[in-house]
């Protein structure tokens, strides 16, 4: 092969590949989406690509109304459309609870909690200490950073 003839061969090479990892899957896409636009009909619950749900009630040629709440209605383009789903009409779904084992349950009765107005004079000073401490710590960490030196005066002409 000559020089010439091999880079031909290579610009067709990444011609196929680009083919088939961008112009055919976009192809396919396209033609699923159009399906599904003619497939629309009154009563279909949708969503749109910006994540609005709603149920279409009538059909235009390039746009659709949808009702997203009761007695508020909205028009589309049909290319906004993200896909036809089934909103479950069974909302005790986020009721749900999860159910903890016999030996995972804690009884309150049986902890012993303390109140802070059952706090006795000997604990409030260990809490004031602690306080303190903390705040001779905050004090050592300032104690500790050096200033930075000013920046040079710049020369007078």
């Amino acid at each position: 092969m000559t020089g010439g003839t091999a880079i031909i061969v290579w610009i067709l090479f990444f011609v196929v590949i680009f083919y088939f990892l961008a112009i055919r899957p976009q192809r396919r896409q396209k033609q699923a989406h159009s399906q599904m636009e003619r497939m629309l009909k009154k009563g279909d619950e949708i969503v749109t690509i910006g994540g609005m749900f709603g149920t279409v009630t009538r059909i235009g040629d390039e746009w659709v109304e949808l009702e997203i709440a009761k007695r508020t209605k909205v028009r589309y383009m049909k290319r906004a459309i993200s896909s036809i789903t089934e909103i479950s009409e069974d909302e005790d779904e986020d009721d749900e609870f999860i159910e903890a084992a016999d030996e995972d349950v804690v009884d309150v009765a049986d902890e012993d909690w303390v109140e802070d107005d059952e706090l006795t004079e000997d604990d409030e000073e260990d809490v004031a200490d602690e306080d303190d401490d903390e705040e001779d710590v905050a004090d050592e960490d300032d104690e500790t950073t050096e200033e930075e030196p000013a920046a040079p005066e710049a020369p007078k002409a």
